[in-house]
C-alpha cells in the first residue's frame, strides 16, 4: 500500500509509529546498557497526543510532519530495529518487526520526496525555512532533522539536480549537532564525514552544470577545487576545514547567491504563488441562478462568473456535509481508494502513460447511493446539462505535495482510436469540481492560459466547459492543481460527456 498520495492514508502511519513507540518503551526497560541512546531517540519522537481522527488528519496535512514521519518509517525505524536486536531479540522487537511490514516502501518514499520537492519549487521555499517549520511565511510547530535533510539532498543529487541538493546537504551539516551525533552515527549510520563528502561532490557537479558565464568568481573556483580534492582521503581534513569556514557564514548569503541563479518562475508557478491579479469585468458578476433548471426557480444557488469564454463559473455552498461524510466513510473505512496518477501523452494503443502517483481516488458508479443521486441532480441544476447515462462521481484525496500538472479534460479524438470514448458517450463537454474541504495553504485550481486562480473552499463547486458551442476542443480550458502545502484536499469531480446532451445541446450529437 502507498501512503504519501493521500493525507487520510498517511494517518495510518501515525498508528504504526505509535505502536512502535509503545514497544520501544518496554524494550528500553530491558536494555539499560543502551538506555541513553534509545532515550535520546525517544526525545526526537515527542509530539502531542491526538484524540480524534480529525486531529490526526490535520497533523498529517502538514508536509513538515508527514514527510519526516514517512521517511523515518522507511529509513530510520528499520535501522533502529537492527540496532535493538544486536543484543537480544525480545518479543517486543518481533512485534515491532510485524508493524514495520506495513511501513512505507521505497517507492512511497520517492513519492514523498517528489511532493516535498514540488512544495519547494512551486512556492520558492528555502531549505533553511522548511527545517525551522516555516511554510509560505507561516510558522508551524514542526521541523526537519539532519536525516530528513540528508535524504532530501540525496534525492535531488540522484536526480542530477545538484543546485537543489547542496542546500539540503548544508542543512544536514548544520543540524548534525553534538547532542545528536551519537544517535545519528551509531544507530542511523549517518556520519558527519559522509555528509561533508557528499556536500563537496554536489558542489563540484553544481559548478560544472551551471552557466559558465556565472561561474567565474573566485569563490566558485575554490569550491570546484575543493570538491575535486574530496575524493582523496588524505585531503579530508583540509576539505572539512574549508567547508566549516563557509558554514560559519550567514545562511542568507547562500540563499541570495542561489536566487541569482534561479530561473524565472513559470506561468503555472506564478499562479500557484498568487501573483496573478484578480480578473475584473462588468460581465463577471455574482448573482443567484434561477435559470438552468426549474428547481432553481424556487431554490436558487449562489453563482459567480469567473470567465466567459470559455465559461468558468463558481457556485457557493452547494455541498452538504452529510453527503461528503457518507462518501468519505465508504472510501476510508472500507479501504477502497486506489492510487491516482498524472499522465503524459498516449501510447500507440491510445492508453494514457503514467507519470506521477499523486492522489487516492475512488469512483462511485450507479444510482443506488442517495448522495450519488442528489449530487448529480445538483450538478445538473448548476450546469443545465444532462447527467443520465453517466452518474459516476470521483472522490479524491491529495497527499504530501499532491498536485496535478497542466492538462485539458477534453481528448483530441483525431489523435486517438475511433472508439476511444464509445463507452463513455463522447468527449468531455464540461467538468464539475466540488471542493469538499478547505485547504489553508496551496491546492488552488489554476487555469494557466486564462491566468485564473481559484482557492479550494469547502462546499463550493467549480464548473467549466472543455468544448465550445461547435463541439470543438477549447485550449483555453487548460488547468492544473497546485501542490497542497497544508490541509487535506478532498474533492468530488465529474466529467460530463457530449452524447448525453442530445436533447440539451443537439449540435453536439
Amino acid at each position: 500500500m502507498t501512503y504519501s498520495t493521500s493525507v487520510r492514508s498517511m494517518v495510518k502511519l501515525l498508528e504504526i509509529e505509535e505502536s512502535l513507540k509503545d514497544n520501544l518503551e518496554i524494550y528500553v526497560q530491558k536494555m539499560q546498557s543502551k538506555l541513553d541512546i534509545i532515550k535520546l531517540y525517544q526525545e526526537t519522537l515527542k509530539r502531542e497526543k491526538f484524540n480524534t481522527l480529525a486531529e490526526k488528519e490535520e497533523y498529517m496535512a502538514n508536509p513538515l510532519n508527514a514527510y519526516p514521519l514517512l521517511r523515518r518509517l522507511n529509513q530510520d525505524w528499520p535501522k533502529w530495529l537492527r540496532y535493538l536486536k544486536l543484543a537480544i531479540a525480545t518479543k517486543k522487537t518481533k512485534e515491532m518487526e510485524l508493524h514495520l511490514k506495513s511501513a512505507p516502501n521505497d517507492d512511497d518514499l520517492i513519492d514523498a520526496h517528489k511532493g516535498m520537492a514540488r512544495i519547494e519549487q512551486y512556492y520558492d521555499q528555502h531549505a533553511e525555512d522548511l527545517t525551522k517549520g516555516f511554510l509560505l511565511g507561516r510558522k508551524f510547530n514542526s521541523h526537519l532533522t539532519a536525516p530528513d535533510c540528508f535524504a532530501l539532498a540525496d534525492f535531488h543529487y540522484n536526480q542530477s539536480q545538484f543546485s537543489a541538493s547542496t542546500h539540503w546537504y548544508r542543512m544536514a551539516l548544520r543540524l548534525h549537532n553534538l547532542t545528536q551525533v551519537e544517535l545519528y552515527e551509531k544507530v542511523l549510520g549517518l556520519k558527519r564525514k559522509r555528509i561533508y563528502k557528499k556536500y563537496a561532490k554536489a558542489l563540484l557537479k553544481e559548478s560544472l552544470t551551471l552557466d559558465k558565464a556565472m561561474a567565474i568568481s573566485t569563490e566558485n573556483s575554490e569550491w570546484d577545487m575543493l570538491a575535486k580534492k574530496v575524493v582523496r582521503e588524505d585531503n579530508y581534513d583540509n576539505v572539512k576545514k574549508l567547508i566549516d569556514e563557509y558554514l560559519s557564514g550567514d545562511e542568507k548569503i547562500f540563499q541570495e547567491e542561489a536566487a541569482k541563479r534561479k530561473r524565472k518562475p513559470s506561468k503555472l508557478e506564478r499562479g500557484c504563488r498568487g501573483e496573478w491579479p484578480k480578473k475584473t469585468s462588468s460581465q463577471l458578476i455574482c448573482r443567484y441562478n434561477r435559470d438552468t433548471s426549474p428547481f432553481l426557480k424556487i431554490a436558487p444557488l449562489k453563482l459567480e462568473f469567473l470567465n466567459l469564454k470559455p465559461l468558468v463559473v463558481l457556485y457557493h455552498e452547494v455541498l452538504y456535509e452529510s453527503e461528503f461524510k457518507a462518501m468519505k466513510d465508504i472510501a476510508t473505512f472500507n479501504a477502497t481508494m486506489d492510487d491516482g496518477w498524472t499522465y503524459v501523452n498516449f501510447d500507440k494503443e491510445g492508453k494514457p502513460q503514467r507519470q506521477d502517483r499523486v492522489v487516492k481516488i475512488i469512483t462511485f458508479q450507479g444510482t443506488t447511493a442517495p448522495f450519488t443521486l442528489s449530487i448529480n441532480r445538483r450538478i445538473a441544476d448548476m450546469s443545465g446539462l444532462e447527467m443520465l447515462g453517466n452518474m459516476a462521481l470521483h472522490l479524491t484525496n491529495y497527499g504530501l505535495g499532491g498536485y496535478f500538472g497542466k492538462h485539458v479534460d477534453y481528448v483530441e479524438l483525431a489523435k486517438r482510436p475511433p472508439d476511444f470514448f464509445s463507452e463513455l458517450g463522447g468527449d468531455r463537454i464540461a467538468t464539475a469540481l466540488i471542493y469538499a474541504t478547505d485547504v489553508p495553504l496551496g491546492g488552488t485550481t489554476v487555469f494557466t492560459k486564462l491566468k485564473l486562480s481559484i482557492e479550494a473552499k469547502k462546499g463550493n463547486a467549480l464548473i467549466w466547459f472543455n468544448l465550445n458551442h461547435a463541439g470543438d476542443p477549447e485550449p483555453l480550458s487548460e488547468h492544473s492543481v497546485c501542490p497542497v502545502v497544508i490541509g487535506s484536499r478532498w474533492t468530488i469531480s465529474k466529467w460530463i460527456h457530449e452524447r448525453q446532451q442530445i436533447f440539451k445541446k443537439p449540435c453536439f450529437a
